[in-house]
């Protein structure tokens, strides 16, 4: 496993890599000899007394792994990925494993200032190079509800939201300030926390992310395509446009990204079945 040692030196420790054999990763030092037990001889994860939190198309799970040691994150979530297609597994010998992808996005949030539930482990399993198991740990973030939810619920009102829109807008900003290109950037993959006038948000579900020197204002847009905030839409552009963009252009482009998704999920979704019978999802 290569990582590069400046992508680690923002965490609050020092992260401790390891092999052995096939199984290779990097994680906090307490937690090193739980991720070695993690992986069972089925591909399976051996964990017990878990909370199952999802179950497709990844496994996510709640679990303790330390239990009777004080460590300053008590609560863990693993995530398991599973294989989408077997032309990605037959490409994973080229590539990072999206454990260890999450896991460097994540130092480099945490390195921008910017809130992710610290990353505490990623390991995988590779047999003759091909990647058969990988999973990315991080800490819980309780008391949470994800930004989809909030915008359908409303729980303090429509007028709570215009500050749940800055707190969001400034967010992405600086995200894509400092170079990284999420690619998979929904309302669920934000976890809100806290009170008006208090809130916290917290970016999950970084496996696909890329980190570039700069984004184009393209780019962005493109990025933040899957942002369904419906009335809010055009509100939520003009304050992450701020004056350095222009908030119609990249909410057209926005829209015609969002557009030509629909458009081919209705030509795949009904082969959503044949493409799985010949492992093609």
């Amino acid at each position: 496993m290569r990582v590069d040692p400046a992508a680690l030196s923002a965490l609050p420790y020092k992260p401790q890599l390891f092999q052995d054999k096939d199984l290779s990763g990097l994680g906090h030092p307490d937690l090193v000899p739980r991720l070695r037990q993690l992986k069972s001889k089925s591909g399976n994860i051996c964990c017990p007394e878990t909370l199952v939190l999802k179950e497709h198309p990844n496994l996510i799970f709640r679990t303790r792994l330390l239990p009777e040691q004080d460590f300053p994150w008590p609560g863990q979530v693993i995530k398991q990925f599973k294989w989408r297609g077997v032309q990605n597994f037959l490409l994973s010998p080229f590539k990072k494993s999206k454990a260890v992808k999450s896991y460097l996005a994540a130092c480099h949030l945490v390195k921008q200032g910017l809130s992710t539930p610290m990353p505490l482990g990623a390991l995988e399993f590779r047999s003759l190079g091909f990647i058969r198991c990988n999973i990315y740990i991080t800490e819980v973030i309780n008391d949470h509800i994800d930004l989809r939810k909030y915008r359908d619920t409303l729980p303090h009102g429509p007028d709570d939201m215009r500050e749940v829109l800055h707190l969001l807008a400034g967010y992405i900003s600086r995200m894509h300030d400092s170079g990284l290109w999420h690619r998979d950037l929904n309302l669920s993959n934000f976890l809100l926390t806290g009170r008006p006038g208090k809130y916290d948000l917290y970016l999950v579900d970084l496996n696909r992310a890329r980190i570039r020197e700069r984004l184009p204002a393209w780019i962005r847009a493109l990025d933040m395509s899957r942002l369904d905030l419906k009335g809010w839409q055009m509100e939520f552009f003009e304050i992450y446009c701020n004056g350095r963009f222009h908030a119609p252009a990249m909410l057209k482009i926005a829209n015609l990204a969002r557009a030509r998704r629909s458009a081919w999920r209705r030509v795949v979704v009904p082969t959503s079945s044949l493409r799985k019978k010949f492992g093609l999802k």
